[in-house]
């Protein structure tokens, strides 16, 4: 079990009061979808749809340029319990092989008031699930109305992850997050991925524990609201709802083996609330950072922006408070702390929920008013890769490519001559010489990829011969230029097959071409930054 510290409580709380400088950039909330209500989650299932879900029990769909389908996706009004607050229909997450499996699940109060983890499946219409499909996978009985968490979250581990908040009232009087028998005020983390029912996996924290729930991965909140994982590194980050003074944000590495203590309700924040029966301030893992309740009561947790459109706010966690409605991010640092940033205040109790789209770019609800994008107003340079990764030989030609993305402009350019009518993610080379794209948002920001030299056939820069080739293949670079050069040879789909770093000016490479299957393959040649590549038939 793991109990790991960052800093004492005395230097955090000095820390994280004192040293971050409180900059600001602009942000912008763009309307997207207008007509749903009580939004309680955001998400997507890896495909062009956003799925937003409506506290009373309804999933509603919409593509990525905000158009609602007629129909909501799912509808389980009968089996939901809203009466406002904190209850109703509150967590949604798709199955990571969504494609092939067609299953999701949500985190939602029943009439009985207690909360209920089920799947459901999806119907023949992909934008319609099968309400009857229903498969109730636990149930967790509430004691209060309040502090029921909600999340639902698949980690990169393929396991599915579950907040429960501490049962409600005030000050968890029956003392159920530091009690390890009680699933509430924990995260708890189960194995769906399997024909039916679910699996407890045996790397949980306190499997074979007496006393304790396999079921819990770890404990000590009160109510987090929401939690996410990096999409890029794993990383888990939480927003734990604060009780009278503080509302913190903790964070857990992706090698984290589980059994983290976050505190509660021994300590708020940093600072000690009830400490009868607790362990020495040692035991907790401290938050990376908390605020105070002036013009705040309730944090909302977000997500780490790995989207393209903002290129300022990538790599920055994101989050905000129901109350206060600024919109702050965190980040960590070179000197093992973390960087605060606010994007600015747009009024109090409105915002409920964070999302993402398959892109990576971030929505917020906002109360009953809808869905709204995030947007750097700034007009920060969108980011986008064009290299030998989107490069794919096609025949006798190269077919360039850099990620798709809605609403973005692209515009190809060959020896610095625009292509007309080439407005896709996709181009076509057909001739030797210099590429590049140009990439422009439908907010009119805009950057260029850098300039790719291709080579389709051999020329007085390098040439392979024989080509095809049977046995082998020799790579002759003729240009007499001194300096480390890296050979790499890709097969059509873009996977690295071999590598070498040489020295030296003129030389010839030869490659064992019998360790290569048939077909089509990609020698790059990397020297003083710049690119080169021709094609190599293996018969």
């Amino acid at each position: 079990m793991k109990h790991s510290l960052r800093l004492s409580r005395v230097f955090s709380i000095l820390f994280f009061l004192i040293i971050p400088g409180f900059s600001f950039s602009q942000m912008s909330l763009v309307p997207f979808v207008p007509n749903v209500s009580k939004v309680t989650d955001i998400t997507n299932c890896g495909d062009e749809r956003l799925f937003i879900v409506e506290q009373a029990g309804k999933i509603q769909v919409s593509d990525l340029y905000g158009n609602l389908k007629p129909q909501p996706f799912l509808n389980i009004t009968d089996r939901v319990f809203d009466a406002g607050g904190e209850q109703g229909l509150l967590g949604l997450a798709f199955s990571p092989w969504y494609s092939f499996d067609h299953r999701f699940y949500v985190n939602y109060i029943n009439n009985s008031g207690n909360t209920v983890i089920s799947r459901f499946t999806a119907s023949a219409n992909p934008d319609i699930a099968d309400s009857l499909s229903e498969e109730i996978l636990f149930t967790v009985l509430q004691p209060f109305t309040n502090h029921n968490g909600g999340a639902l979250q698949f980690g990169p581990d393929g396991f599915l992850y579950i907040s429960l908040g501490d049962g409600g009232a005030g000050g968890d009087p029956m003392n159920n997050s530091q009690n390890l028998q009680s699933r509430l005020g924990k995260l708890l983390r189960i194995n769906v991925n399997v024909p039916s029912g679910y699996s407890i996996p045996s790397s949980n924290p306190f499997t074979g524990l007496a006393g304790a729930d396999p079921m819990i991965w770890s404990y000590g909140l009160r109510n987090a609201w929401r939690f996410s994982f990096d999409n890029l590194t794993g990383d888990k980050w939480i927003a734990d709802v604060g009780q009278a003074l503080w509302e913190e944000i903790d964070f857990q590495p992706a090698n984290s083996t589980g059994g983290e203590n976050y505190g509660w309700r021994c300590f708020e924040g940093f600072v000690n609330f009830d400490t009868s029966g607790c362990q020495p301030q040692s035991f907790y893992v401290n938050p990376v950072y908390a605020y105070y309740h002036q013009n705040a009561c309730s944090v909302t947790g977000g997500y780490v922006y790995r989207g393209a459109r903002n290129e300022s706010w990538y790599g920055k966690y994101f989050f905000t408070d129901y109350c206060g409605g600024i919109i702050q991010s965190l980040a960590p640092n070179d000197t093992g702390g973390y960087d605060l940033q606010s994007y600015g205040s747009f009024g109090g109790f409105v915002f409920t929920t964070f999302g993402q789209d398959k892109y990576g770019e971030l929505y917020i609800g906002k109360g009953s008013t809808g869905v709204f994008k995030l947007q750097d107003s700034t007009c920060a340079p969108v980011a986008f890769i064009s290299s030998l990764d989107t490069i794919r030989a096609v025949g006798e030609h190269f077919e360039l490519k850099t990620p798709y993305f809605p609403g973005f402009y692209y515009q190809w350019y060959f020896n610095d001559v625009l292509q007309p009518g080439i407005t896709s993610n996709k181009f076509m080379a057909h001739h030797s010489g210099n590429y590049r794209v140009k990439v422009t948002s439908d907010s009119l920001c805009s950057n260029e990829s850098k300039t790719l030299f291709l080579l389709l056939q051999s020329s007085e820069t390098f040439e392979i011969s024989p080509n095809p080739a049977d046995e082998y293949a020799d790579i002759n670079w003729a240009m007499n230029f001194p300096g480390n050069k890296t050979i790499e040879v890709f097969d059509a789909t873009g996977k690295l097959c071999e590598q070498a770093k040489l020295d030296g000016k003129a030389f010839t490479y030869r490659l064992n071409t019998t360790r290569y299957t048939n077909g089509i393959y990609v020698v790059r040649i990397i020297y003083n930054d710049q690119s080169y590549h021709a094609k190599l038939m293996v018969k």
